[in-house]
């Protein structure tokens, strides 16, 4: 059963919602001036029947054919009330559901969404009209006519547990981000969760439309790994292929390519259960064996994989600061837990980069998503500059010195960490090196770096040294006391924009990783929360987002520069994100996107920023 959507006005398509019963239609009406503050995700009786719905069912004109596996057991859950349980020791692991309803009642009690169909789009306005006044020269000076390769990669990005919502819908099994998110209080900051968000999982049919309707060429986005496999392994969700092979149908006929992130820090919460997901080696044949379920049935209509997202953030920063008594441990925490998660994900990419290569014959490039700042020092002392090299060890050396130059990890972290950083066999770090295809990076801001007040070689001995182990300070203010650039939302503290920062960076990665291998770059995100975009009552203050305006303009010329001044091969930029979403533990309240949600009604509206990224890439030819 579907659903059609009726579009309100040039600006914002106004989402018709349904529930599994509905036999009536109404006519929606737009909320450009209503307030959106509110990150509530209740729809009123009112607020629900003032929007249409229309029973109707579709099927794109040509469709796509997709190869499955007969190595695994497919099934269907259709429970919806979770069975209670009194402890994670009592969870049956028999892949019932049984077994299903019980995951979720670890959680606890999750939101229904307002309605439970996918709905059928209507006609997107082409071209959707700029904000008054606004230029569409974004490039001025002397790169100003510089025309981009026709193959540069651009678009923009999501991620499952971010924009699908939908999160016990249709056999979808729990992640951890469901349980952190309901169970451990304050761990979002403002209480919000996934449960709904965008609600895209239902949605998506009218998001790809819009793409198309501003010729966005490409879009990044995630699998979850729980709704395919609700017990991170064992019986297949048939109801979870049917959705993600409707989406790529829907992509590849919108004209639209599809980068495809196999894991973007929703590890499925049986995993957790089992062994404490990423510290321990199992995860690599459980995430071996779902990455081949997806690369085998999409590989065909998928030009780029991206095996994991930020394993900097997801082992650096989860890992080690996961609470306590949720879910077994095993022991494995802190560091332990931090560096362990790192060498099974490089096991994990490399064992599935080997996979795809030599015995599927995968036709696209593969790699991993890098999450790193661009490090300068603090003085032009040479402890300083020491420092940064340090800083960079542990931030990206750490998984890419083994991919991109030795196998191993670098020397100061063997060094320092000792038996905390496991070690790889010959074999493993022949398999590791070269698992690439490319250097992706996820490259947002810009960091101040000192030495330890100690100085690192004292704080590098001393595991009791607070620097320790990384033995350096870090931070976004310069020694005259200056900002490196003007902050985000306070929900992105970490986050300051620095557009040289960006061509910095960029010729560093060269230097230090692709250079000597020939390979090449794709800023694979970058984006900025607008400073208390979430406060704004009236719709149209919001959607003028001078700062991402500024933000998007001093990047991507700084990405041009980089390209072509300096000689960088930097081959793609991917903003982040395709709308505002579920940011992670900000929740719904700080916003990256460049499309502003209303959370109550969910209907999406281009903000200022859309048009600046837009037409930078028109400007240069694309």
């Amino acid at each position: 059963m579907s659903v059609p959507l009726l579009l309100c006005g040039l600006v914002g398509a106004a989402y018709a919602q349904t529930t599994a019963n509905a036999t009536s239609s109404v006519t929606s009406t737009s909320v450009d001036n209503a307030p959106t503050a509110s990150t509530s995700q209740t729809l009123s009786a009112a607020e629900t029947s003032s929007i249409l719905w229309s029973l109707q069912s579709s099927a794109p004109a040509d469709n796509l054919t997709f190869s499955s596996l007969s190595n695994f057991t497919y099934t269907s859950y259709t429970s919806q009330a979770p069975t209670p349980t009194t402890s994670v020791a009592t969870l049956p692991t028999d892949y019932s559901e049984q077994a299903w309803s019980m995951l979720w009642d670890q959680v606890g009690p999750v939101a229904t969404p307002p309605f439970n169909s996918t709905v059928i789009p209507t006609p997107e306005p082409s071209p959707v009209p700029p904000p008054y006044g606004f230029s569409s020269q974004v490039t001025t000076g002397n790169l100003s006519s510089y025309q981009l390769p026709s193959d540069f990669v651009w678009g923009v990005a999501s991620a499952a547990y971010q924009v699908e919502g939908a999160a016990m819908e249709e056999g979808r099994g729990p992640s951890i981000w469901d349980l952190l998110s309901h169970r451990v209080h304050g761990y979002v900051a403002d209480g919000t969760t996934g449960d709904i968000t965008d609600l895209h999982y239902y949605l998506y049919p009218q998001d790809i439309a819009r793409l198309k309707a501003f010729n966005i060429p490409y879009f990044s986005l995630t699998i979850s790994w729980s709704r395919v496999f609700p017990f991170g392994r064992g019986y297949v969700n048939e109801q979870a292929l049917a959705h993600y092979d409707d989406v790529i149908q829907r992509l590849v006929d919108a004209g639209i390519k599809p980068i495809v992130t196999l894991f973007h820090w929703d590890t499925p919460l049986a995993l957790m259960n089992d062994y404490n997901g990423w510290t321990s080696d199992q995860i690599i044949a459980d995430f071996l064996a779902y990455a081949q379920l997806v690369m085998t049935r999409y590989d065909k209509y998928v030009p780029i994989w991206v095996t994991v997202n930020e394993p900097q953030v997801y082992c650096g920063d989860e890992y080690p600061g996961f609470p306590s008594g949720y879910w077994p441990q095993y022991g494995v925490t802190g560091l332990r837990a931090q560096f362990y998660c790192g060498h099974n994900t490089l096991l994990a990419h490399a064992q599935i980069v080997d996979w795809y290569r030599n015995t599927l014959g995968g036709t696209g490039r593969v790699t991993f998503k890098n999450s790193a700042n661009n490090f300068i020092p603090n003085t032009t002392s040479s402890a300083d500059a020491a420092a940064v090299a340090r800083g960079n060890d542990f931030q990206l050396g750490w998984f890419n010195s083994p991919v991109w130059q030795t196998g191993d990890y670098p020397a100061s972290l063997r060094s320092t960490l000792g038996d905390l950083l496991p070690n790889f066999t010959a074999a493993e770090s022949a398999m590791v090196l070269g698992s690439c295809d490319f250097f992706a990076i996820d490259g947002y801001t810009t960091d101040i770096i000192a030495p330890a007040a100690s100085g690192i070689a004292d704080c590098a001995a001393n595991s009791s040294d607070p620097a320790w182990p990384t033995c350096i300070q870090q931070s976004q203010v310069t020694a005259s006391g200056w900002d490196v650039g003007f902050a985000a939302d306070p929900g992105a503290s970490w986050l300051k924009s620095d557009p040289t920062g960006v061509r910095q960076f960029l010729n560093y990665l060269q230097k230090t990783y692709t250079g000597p291998k020939g390979k090449d770059i794709v800023l694979s995100e970058f984006g900025f929360a607008e400073p208390f975009e979430n406060n704004f009552t009236a719709l149209p203050d919001a959607r003028y987002d001078q700062l991402r305006v500024d933000y998007f303009t001093g990047y991507l010329n700084n990405l041009l520069a980089a390209k072509v001044e300096d000689g960088v091969n930097v081959t793609g930029a991917v903003a982040w994100g395709v709308f505002d979403n579920f940011e992670w533990s900000s929740g719904l309240s700080t916003r990256f996107g460049l499309q502003y949600v209303n959370y109550t009604t969910l209907e999406r509206y281009p903000k200022a920023s859309l048009f600046t990224f837009m037409d930078f890439f028109k400007q240069h030819g694309l």
